[in-house]
């Protein structure tokens, strides 16, 4: 489907940085709090536009799949100042193995619903992530590759793609950074761009 579309880049150089916060804490046997964080730049670094916080309940079907409900609170700075986003978000994963490594899928929704006069609307995501099962360099890094696409179901378009290449390690148990760089490409005015993204995050793991 990516083949197909039309690139027109940007006429110079887009970067930006995310930085990421997961925490996953069990509750009993087979539920999990959920809760992400998250702050978005561009112009490098020195742009702070965007930023979200969620909680999620997550239930483990079977060794393969799990579901997941929440709510995010999200702020995006406009022209006119920050503009507030209220999202309720339903999620499907499945995880398994592949060439040796993790392999995990995710099927979200997302209902959007904005601050102001903005239209409201409906989205689905998909995010594929492997974790390579070797480490590498002195430093014993995990490589990993996600991709994710979203696909806006009000105007029915295909509009956001990222493809993210990255390592990771344990600090300790419970406690792991992330290292990466993201290609992301977005649809605006039938007008594609990309930005060239740093990403970091650190997750809070409690699997007790």
């Amino acid at each position: 489907m990516a083949a197909s579309l039309v690139y027109e880049p940007a006429n110079a150089l887009e970067t930006g940085s995310s930085h990421n916060l997961f925490i996953l804490d069990r509750l009993g046997e087979k539920s999990f709090f959920v809760g992400r964080a998250n702050l978005v730049t561009r112009d490098g670094f020195s742009d702070t536009f965007f930023g979200y916080a969620d909680i999620n309940y997550r239930h483990v079907l079977d060794n393969h799949w799990a579901v997941e409900a929440g709510y995010r609170q999200a702020w995006l700075e406009l022209p006119g100042g920050w503009r507030e986003e209220y999202r309720p978000m339903f999620a499907l994963y499945w995880r398994g193995i592949l060439a040796g490594g993790r392999f995990s899928n995710r099927n979200r929704i997302e209902l959007r619903y904005f601050e102001g006069d903005a239209k409201d609307r409906v989205r689905y995501r998909n995010e594929s992530v492997w974790t390579s099962p070797k480490k590498v360099t002195g430093l014993e890094l995990t490589p990993f590759v996600e991709e994710e696409f979203f696909y806006d179901l009000t105007d029915s378009e295909f509009n956001t793609n990222w493809f993210t290449v990255g390592f990771s390690k344990f600090l300790r148990p419970g406690v792991k950074w992330k290292l990466g760089y993201r290609l992301q490409h977005q649809k605006s005015n039938d007008r594609w761009s990309s930005r060239h993204v740093l990403v970091t995050g650190i997750s809070l793991l409690d699997f007790d």
